[in-house]
């Protein structure tokens, strides 16, 4: 007999972060789910792992909260979260010529349990549907050449746009024209 998977997207809703109750809860969870995908698992201090939280993450939902969504599962748990911004360089100057082309920026992470379930996407495209009513022409990541992520990036109609080396690892920088 084989295991199918649930079919979570229907039974997940996409909510922007400033039409939800934030709850200490929410957060907690919110966190969980960014520390556990992060590449970065030690920290020398804790005010290290703030900053780092707060770079990542949490200047998003503070600067930009509108461009904030969490995947909230029927039972009220935390299926993921994406964090973006309409007009934010990646932070790498090779990366510049193709910022301006695609300048909105997102972060997308889901609990372990919920990967491969289409939420992702779900989350993307909700992203993306608001940031073209805003008049935004591209939206991009940057993410390890390396990474698992990069597959799921494609399949969502991201493509390569540029790539650097930065400490002896590669970066690319996908776009997707919106």
């Amino acid at each position: 007999m084989s295991k199918t998977k649930p079919d979570t997207r229907s039974s997940v809703a996409v909510r922007r972060w400033t039409d939800i109750d934030r709850s200490a809860s929410l957060v907690e969870q919110l966190d969980a789910i960014f520390f556990e995908a992060s590449n970065t698992k030690a920290f020398p201090s804790e005010e290290a792992r703030a900053a780092f939280r707060e770079r990542w993450f949490g200047r998003y939902l503070t600067q930009h909260p509108q461009w904030a969504y969490v995947a909230l599962a029927a039972d009220g748990s935390v299926a993921g979260y994406l964090v973006g911004a309409l007009d934010e360089a990646s932070g790498f100057d090779d990366f510049a010529d193709a910022a301006r082309e695609f300048p909105a920026h997102l972060h997308v992470n889901l609990a372990p349990a919920y990967r491969s379930r289409g939420i992702g996407a779900a989350l993307i495209d909700a992203f993306a549907a608001d940031a073209i009513r805003a008049g935004a022409k591209g939206m991009h990541i940057v993410t390890s050449a390396d990474a698992r992520n990069v597959r799921f990036y494609e399949r969502s109609r991201f493509s390569e746009q540029a790539r650097t080396s930065v400490n002896g690892r590669d970066l690319v920088f996908l776009g997707r024209r919106l």
